[in-house]
């Protein structure tokens, strides 16, 4: 309701405190009068009848505005506002009041800092109001501009120096690597000279023991010592082997050679070499091959039995009592191996576990038990090569069980489609950004990558992407194309704007929409090439091979059947749930699986509150994405089905919602349950 004289309840409930600068009493009387009448208690009024008392009234005193007249007794206003400055910028509105009207003095004025004038014989209740209370307004948003801009300035300061910081690291931190990558090849080509030199001598001592024996004539003590001799020099021997494949490994001059292998026949070999060590410590050695296992898988078969080798003699050294099996079976995906090498010995101690792998790590090993703690890091080395995984699981019996997995053929692409640094090639490994809004997307893609040998590099958002790809050193982009603020499209054009070779980097589209007008937008955009999400191993690497390549863009997806046609998806995709995990650090596979349960709680919280459409289309996006590559394959389907209604109507689209909500509820229970399960495949 508005207030008396027409001003509005929100401006007459303030209060405003008035200096009146004017020799004229009656001139200054009637200026209280019309603001009475206009906002009866709106103003507090405080008079001056010369320039002098004024100014003294308003440096003693706070205003929220100046009304002052031009032609004073000992001054003319611009002189007073040209004195009241002297020492900076008023705090208070200014109004001038003049009798001459003049468009110069009107200048002056707002030159001297005044916000508004009025000629004295023009003056009524709505013109003094409406002067007065625009000149506070524009001078107090005047003041907050200024503290927003000196705000902005500080925080602008501050990024600047950030940003100077990282780079300072950055550079840091490139002339450090450049340092440890000469300090590397000076340690590997130390060590190869060193090995070969003790190789000879070893060579020659072992060689004279050989024929010590061999011509006979030795008492039993010398026979006994000559014995011992041999042992320590095999032994020496063996470790020199085990220097020069750790050295191969980390410079990926480890070569692989892959062809078909017999299985079982491979697995009886080893069984034999290691019987005699078996025997000698009263140990059962058997195998155990399951139905199911491939006869026959396509790798090499030198490392094979390398790595068995050392799992078996490790297994049989920390084993006092009891029994080593040699277990086959099927691996998570068809033709893949799993092999489990399980012991009755003394386990691994919980503190230790972190340690298994690494390089010289015995693990609280007595130091009765030889070795220099480099079998399983040159496993762990070789496997990779492989493509294979490996973990270690207790044994419910006591002791340990170490599990390898082997692809079901050897990735032959790493050495002839890929840059590989543990494969012969022409190049290096590939530089790959993966750009996702969800973290965990983040994180699998990028454990593919290091596991087919690539870098991984991670953003968030398109903004990162960008400066990213800007700072250089991208070979290829991975890029979501559903992100929040700038989204994949955006980012992509935004790349094909950059100066220079970074507008030419490789961009490979991951969604989980890839309908021809999506695909056609994207390819618009200048994406090179396409993987659906879920994303599998498989279809990203082939992807990543074709563009990188330079080939014909490349797509990879799989063809839905006609609607009528469609299966039901399972709930639990469980060979896609172990191809998955098997890329992922056992140490965060409960940290995964406990992120995606999260996420699928807050789904069904959104669901639950209705909240905004968008926010929950957002929300089932991302659960698309990660929950199919986590084996939840009808989640998956029903995000991605909520999250993008093809012109869906209204008893759709809740339809929809419903079978989301139904489905989010239903791989809650699925989660808890693999979350239950003992980690019997691979973590």
């Amino acid at each position: 309701m508005p207030a008396p004289g027409g001003a509005h309840m929100a401006d007459a409930e303030r209060t405003y405190s008035l200096l009146v600068v004017d020799d004229n009493d009656i001139d200054a009387r009637n200026y209280g009068v019309l603001l009475r009448r206009k906002a009866p208690r709106a103003f507090s009024i405080v008079t001056a009848s010369d320039g002098a008392s004024g100014l003294a009234l308003l440096r003693e005193g706070r205003f929220d505005c100046l009304l002052l007249d031009f032609r004073l007794p000992d001054m003319t206003g611009l002189e007073f506002l040209q004195d009241a400055m002297s020492s900076g910028e008023l705090s208070c509105a200014v109004v001038l009041v003049t009798g001459q009207g003049t468009e110069a003095v009107a200048v002056a004025a707002m030159q001297q800092g005044a916000q508004d004038y009025l000629v004295k014989d023009r003056i009524n209740e709505d013109s003094l109001w409406r002067a007065i209370t625009r000149a506070v307004t524009q001078k107090e948003l005047r003041r907050s501009l200024a503290a927003s801009m000196h705000s902005l300035k500080t925080v602008n300061a501050a990024l600047e120096q950030e940003v100077a910081v990282r780079e300072a690291a950055e550079t840091e931190a490139r002339a450090a690597k450049e340092v440890a990558d000469r300090a590397n090849i000076a340690k590997t080509r130390f060590v190869a000279m060193v090995t070969h030199e003790l190789r000879t001598p070893l060579n020659g001592i072992l060689g004279y023991a050989q024929l010590l024996r061999l011509e006979g004539g030795l008492s039993a003590r010398q026979d006994q010592r000559v014995g011992a001799m041999l042992e320590a020099g095999q032994h020496v021997l063996e470790m020199i082997d085990q220097v020069l494949d750790l050295a191969s490994i980390e410079t990926g001059n480890l070569q692989i050679h892959p062809e078909a292998v017999s299985v079982a026949a491979l697995c009886e070999r080893c069984l034999a070499v290691i019987a005699p060590m078996a025997a000698a410590r009263g140990l059962s050695l058997r195998l155990e091959r399951n139905a199911n296992a491939p006869a026959e898988l396509r790798t090499d078969p030198a490392r094979l039995r390398q790595i068995l080798l050392n799992l078996l003699g490790n297994a049989v050294k920390y084993t006092d009592t009891g029994s080593v099996e040699l277990r086959l079976a099927a691996g998570a995906v068809p033709g893949a191996l799993r092999v489990e090498v399980a012991d009755t010995g003394c386990g691994i101690r919980a503190e230790h576990l972190g340690l298994l792998f690494h390089d010289f790590e015995r693990c609280g090993a007595d130091s009765a038990v030889e070795g220099a703690g480099l079998g399983l890091s040159i496993v762990a080395g070789i496997l990779r090569l492989l493509g294979g995984s490996f973990g270690h699981l207790p044994n419910p019996g006591g002791g340990s069980i170490f599990w390898i997995d082997l692809p079901p053929a050897q990735p032959e692409h790493r050495a002839a489609d890929m840059p590989s640094a543990t494969a012969a090639g022409p190049a290096a490994p590939l530089r790959i950004l993966v750009v996702d809004d969800v973290a965990m997307n983040r994180d699998v893609v990028g454990a593919f990558l290091l596991a087919a040998g690539h870098e991984p590099v991670l953003a968030k958002d398109g903004r990162q992407a960008l400066r990213l790809v800007r700072a250089g050193g991208i070979h290829l982009v991975l890029m979501d194309m559903q992100m929040p603020g700038m989204d994949g499209q955006e980012t992509t054009r935004r790349i094909r704007a950059l100066p220079g070779p970074a507008a030419t980097v490789p961009v490979v589209a991951l969604t989980a929409y890839s309908s021809p007008a999506q695909m056609a937008e994207a390819r618009a955009a200048g994406v090179d090439g396409h993987v659906a999400k879920p994303v599998t191993y498989a279809a990203l690497m082939s992807t990543i091979a074709t563009v990188a390549s330079g080939q014909s863009p490349a797509v990879a997806r799989r063809a839905p059947p006609a609607r009528d046609e469609a299966p039901r998806p399972p709930r639990l995709d469980r060979a896609a749930l172990d191809a998955t995990l098997a890329f992922v650090p056992a140490g965060e596979v409960a940290g995964h699986l406990g992120a995606l349960q999260d996420s699928v709680e807050a789904m069904l919280a959104l669901l639950n509150r209705r909240a905004p459409p968008t926010l929950q289309r957002e929300a089932a996006h991302g659960l698309a994405s990660t929950s199919g590559m986590f084996g939840l394959a009808a989640l998956s389907a029903a995000s991605r089905d909520f999250a993008h209604p093809a012109g869906a109507g209204a008893p759709e689209a809740m339809r929809l919602g419903r079978t989301l909500r139904q489905e989010s509820a239903a791989a809650l229970e699925v989660l808890a349950g693999i979350m239950r399960e003992p980690r019997s495949r691979p973590p």
